[in-house]
């Protein structure tokens, strides 16, 4: 543990290096509950699997809803690149670290542009079988965390804009969105492997 101490600065504000750290932190409590959220979809999945009630896993005869495999690589792809340029961002030297985050976001909300036009094409809805409600639920609440992931990037991306912060709490900043998009493309890896692949 930390044996020194931070007082504030006197007008209440923290420390740069302490703020930068909670920052951090912070995002890592953010990720790992977003993780566990998405694990129940995964028990989801291998429990409707192994039940098969009826055979209707995957819909009933002549009926087996199954998603675009160009819309799950593309949406993959979108989100491995938006962690990646992200976590290189937070590299970068601070008059490139705008940049770069702007890559990022627009890398995810193009992740999530592709998941809604995915589920405008997709033919079937949750209530067609087991298969159906587990890739409605986790693909459209991934959607969600994404969007919302790409909000706080926007943030970080005009805070980083202004003059008023340190370079390393924006440097802080950026990292830790990356973490949280690091952790949504592990999860993307992960449903893009049993929605796509296992089946």
């Amino acid at each position: 543990m930390d044996a020194s101490v931070h007082t504030a600065l006197p007008d209440g504000v923290e420390p740069a290096e302490l703020l930068a750290r909670n920052v951090r932190l912070g995002a890592r409590v953010w990720a790992a509950s977003v993780g566990f959220f998405f694990v129940a979809f995964f028990f989801a999945f291998l429990y409707l699997r192994a039940l098969d009630t009826n055979g209707l896993w995957r819909g009933w005869p002549h009926h087996h809803p199954t998603p675009s495999m160009g819309f799950g690589v593309a949406i993959l792809v979108c989100v491995l690149a938006s962690a990646a340029v992200a976590r290189a961002a937070a590299m970068l030297e601070p008059t490139r670290r705008r940049v770069g985050a702007i890559a990022a976001l627009l890398l995810s909300l193009a992740a999530v542009a592709l998941q809604c036009a995915q589920f405008s094409s997709l033919g079937f809805g949750p209530t067609d079988a087991g298969y159906a409600s587990v890739f409605v639920g986790w693909t459209g609440l991934f959607a969600l965390f994404l969007l919302g992931t790409a909000y706080w990037l926007a943030t970080v991306v005009a805070d980083v804009s202004g003059d008023g912060a340190s370079p390393a709490f924006q440097a802080a900043a950026i990292e830790a969105v990356s973490f949280v998009l690091i952790v949504l493309a592990g999860i993307e890896i992960a449903a893009f492997i049993l929605l796509y692949l296992v089946v």
